[in-house]
């Protein structure tokens, strides 16, 4: 055989051999209890420290036997193929509990670890002696997955009075500051009674530093769905407002408030136009400008079709802090189209691709609902479709949502969905977690179907809320951790791999919060504890570091970059002024953690 011929076949199996980009479809399990509810609500893709973390990503899940009256929170940890390497978190262990949910996770960028938030209707696990409707959960874990705290949250003074208030929290966020953010809904009663908007604000210990309901004018009812932190640490919601027709209802509009970091409310809008329905569900900040910050909004909107009936579509609006409106848009065909969470990538000069998953009903007949991966480029008064696809069926089941979407790769996306599956008849279904990619760089439409929604301009306008704040006296009640039951993937189409650590590189904002205030002054370190001192700040290819305690063990220097991906080392054995090299590090923000084996401080940095 040609020599030459020869090589070009060897190249051509090592080609065949090599992981190809590829979209992919998995689904997640337990093999010993079919009947066995496994429905996660959030995940993160878990960006490692090194690239060879064996850690992919992590499914905040609920866990329910088919006896309706005992269910559980799992946090199972996954590979970059999807094979199961952990599962850790249950508060509440032993109690047979009727309703038990997860609701988000997030990864710490102040510290090493996450944060979960949960929610459990009527637990048997009493407060103060008395039984209470809902209790939100809010856990810390350190990077290995090990309980820093677990709480659940509820009135000082639990009473028979209070025990029924309804008392539920959708998202969470870290601020710029370490703390934690959560909003959602409170009312005194579960029905019957107005629900008003619910914030809360804890340190990263776990301790209350405020918590407020917030009563809105012309509304009955208003819920929290999602929020996020402005430039000048002011706190943006999204949700809706139900403007009232007759006691407690009325039809849902999206909802836009901005409160201080103190939770004082600052402003407040109804987005009202030719609508009959309407909520935003994601807000994702696209700036970086004090005081006048643009965000993306995404969620639904019920339009108007030519015969009068309404016609539920994806909902994107480009809104400013001030609550004025650059744009708005809706995306879909004659079935729904609803979107339940948004990322977006800066393509500079006010230009970004905004990527969002949630579920269809418009082309399929035998699936109710499916899941639909959906990309648009965005310039100020002009939104694109570039690709609205969906994942068809591989399995038998009645439905499929997608709830949520993260990189997972330079050009590839993990869409996290629960779908209702058939086991032995129609009678008889489970709900189960899959975990979607959608791999651009292939050209190959394997696991996915390409659809042509068209995109219009709608137009609303900000009707002013005015908003009063309402103190509750809630205080963090401490709960138990245990672990739980294995669970197990199954590939139901194409090559399951998430890159993880390229992730970090895809310039995919899934949550961005305030960049932090620094020193301009390049003469003055910048000072902790009176320890260590680190000058100047900003620094251009060097910082000094002064350790000014003795040194009695080893103290050892990290740089880790925004991501807080560990960048460089430097060892100091003595107490002499120590200089720190910056080069070949890009622009940007840095984290430069100094200290030994008892103590460590932290300072950001901000390479010019």
């Amino acid at each position: 055989m040609n020599k030459h011929l020869y090589l070009a076949i060897i190249a051509w199996l090592i080609g065949l051999s090599t992981t190809q980009a590829q979209n992919a479809d998995q689904q997640y399990y337990n093999t010993f209890a079919l009947q066995f509810h496994y429905k996660a609500t959030s995940f993160v893709v878990d960006t490692p420290f090194v690239s060879t973390a064996p850690q992919a990503f992590l499914l905040w899940s609920a866990n329910v036997y088919q006896d309706s009256t005992k269910s559980s929170l799992s946090l199972d940890q996954f590979d970059a193929n999807g094979n199961f390497l952990s599962e850790h978190v249950v508060p509440q262990p032993g109690k047979l509990l009727p309703s038990l949910l997860p609701k988000k996770i997030l990864r710490m960028k102040s510290g090493k670890g996450y944060y979960l938030l949960g929610y459990v209707i009527q637990s048997l696990n009493l407060i103060n002696g008395i039984p209470v409707y809902s209790t939100p959960v809010v856990i810390r874990l350190d990077q290995l997955l090990n309980p820093v705290w677990v709480q659940k949250l509820h009135f000082s003074a639990v009473s028979t009075a209070n025990a029924n208030a309804l008392i539920e929290y959708n998202d969470l966020i870290e601020a710029v500051n370490g703390d934690v953010i959560i909003a959602g809904r409170y009312s005194p009663a579960p029905a019957g009674q107005q629900i008003n908007v619910l914030a809360t604000r804890l340190t990263s210990a776990g301790a209350i530093v405020w918590n407020y309901q917030y009563s809105t004018s012309f509304t009955c009812n208003a819920n929290a769905l999602a929020l996020t932190e402005a430039t000048d640490n002011n706190i943006i919601l999204t949700g809706y407002v139900e403007l009232c027709t007759s006691g407690f209802s009325g039809p849902r509009q999206v909802l836009f408030l901005r409160l201080q970091s103190t939770g004082i409310p600052v402003t407040g809008f109804a987005y009202l136009g030719a609508t009959t329905e309407s909520a935003g569900t994601k807000i994702v900040k696209r700036t970086n400008i004090a005081g006048n910050d643009a965000f993306f909004i995404s969620g639904f909107t019920d339009v108007t079709a030519a015969t009068g009936a309404p016609n539920r579509q994806v909902l994107v609006m480009d809104v400013r802090e001030s609550g004025a409106i650059v744009g708005s848009f809706h995306i879909g065909d004659g079935g729904t189209e609803e979107s339940n969470d948004l990322v977006i990538r800066n393509l500079g000069n006010e230009s970004y691709y905004l990527y969002l998953t949630g579920f269809t009903t418009s082309y399929y007949t035998a699936v109710s609902k499916e899941v639909f991966y959906l990309q648009l480029r965005y310039q100020p008064g002009s939104l694109g479709l570039v690709e609205f696809s969906t994942f068809p069926q591989t399995a038998h089941y009645t439905e499929r949502y997608g709830l949520e979407i993260k990189a997972a790769g330079k050009e590839k996306f993990a869409i996290l969905a629960n779908a209702n599956y058939i086991i032995s008849s129609a009678s008889n279904t489970s709900t189960f977690t899959n975990v979607l990619l959608r791999d651009r760089t292939t050209t190959n439409q394997q696991c996915i179907k390409l659809h042509q929604p068209p995109v219009s301009v709608i137009n609303f306008s900000p009707k002013q809320l005015s908003v009063s704040p309402i103190a509750l006296s809630f205080k963090p009640y401490a709960e138990k951790y245990i672990l739980y039951q294995k669970v197990f993937p199954k590939l139901l189409c194409g090559q399951f791999n998430i890159n993880a650590y390229d992730a970090l590189n895809s310039g995919i904002i899934e949550q961005r919060t305030a960049a932090p205030t620094l020193t301009t002054d390049k003469m003055v370190p910048s000072t902790k504890l009176e320890t260590v001192s680190i000058y100047p700040n900003p620094a251009s290819n060097y910082v000094f570091i002064q350790y000014g305690k003795p040194i009695t063990s080893k103290v050892v220097v990290k740089v880790f970059g925004a991501d807080m991906r560990l960048l460089k080392t430097m060892e100091i054995i003595d107490n002499n002024r120590k200089m720190l090299s910056l080069d070949g590090l890009p622009s940007g923000m840095y984290f430069v953690q100094v200290g030994d084996n008892s103590k460590n401080e932290t300072f950001k940095i901000l390479k010019n």
